[in-house]
């Protein structure tokens, strides 16, 4: 899946994928009969692994706000990893790996959505954000960005319009005592990011 998401999709064949895990090809077609299966599982264990690191970061953080700065992170270096050619080459290729894609997505933006109502009932966003609203926008603009990264401004890393965008999200549902959070969050994570 690392060498499918860098590249994408239509441009790994499954001799590719087989050397670069150092097994036969024989090896690799017992456990995936073709890519679309490879795909899938891939897709499924991706989201096994995240499910697991959210489950871990929840239940590390000491509030809502730093479970959020948590999963941020690790789904920054998912972007980061990811090119924008891998979704379009399965959208493209496999859509039915592509609705499973799809409907991770809106599992994503529904988690998101309760815990921006765990943050409302800690006193840490807003109490007039609308949680699905702002889980959907959030997402999107995310998304967006990723898929414009070749157009970005050239004095700005993919990861410094990422943060920004993060923060700004942030920013703008933090009552006082989230602002406080964001900005140790600021001080303490992304600046050391930058040393």
């Amino acid at each position: 899946m690392d060498l499918m998401m860098r590249i994408g999709p239509q441009s790994v064949t499954m001799d590719m994928v087989a050397r670069d895990c150092g097994i036969s090809k024989r090896t690799l077609y017992e456990t995936f009969p073709n890519k679309h299966n490879l795909i899938s599982d891939g897709i499924k264990y991706n989201q096994q692994q995240s499910n697991a690191k959210f489950t871990e970061i929840f239940e590390q953080a000491s509030n809502s706000f730093e479970a959020l700065m948590g999963v941020y992170t690790v789904a920054r270096e998912f972007i980061r990893k990811t090119s924008p050619v891998f979704i379009a080459d399965i959208k493209r290729l496999y859509p039915e790996a592509f609705e499973q894609y799809k409907a991770q997505e809106i599992d994503h933006i529904l988690s998101l959505a309760k815990i921006i109502k765990r943050a409302k009932d800690e006193g840490l966003a807003l109490p007039g954000v609308k949680c699905k609203i702002a889980a959907f926008i959030f997402t999107n603009n995310m998304k967006s960005i990723h898929n414009m990264q070749d157009f970005q401004f050239p004095e700005y890393t993919a990861a410094e319009v990422f943060d920004g965008a993060f923060l700004n999200f942030m920013r703008g549902i933090a009552t006082t005592r989230g602002q406080e959070i964001i900005e140790n969050y600021v001080v303490n994570t992304l600046s050391n990011k930058e040393n």
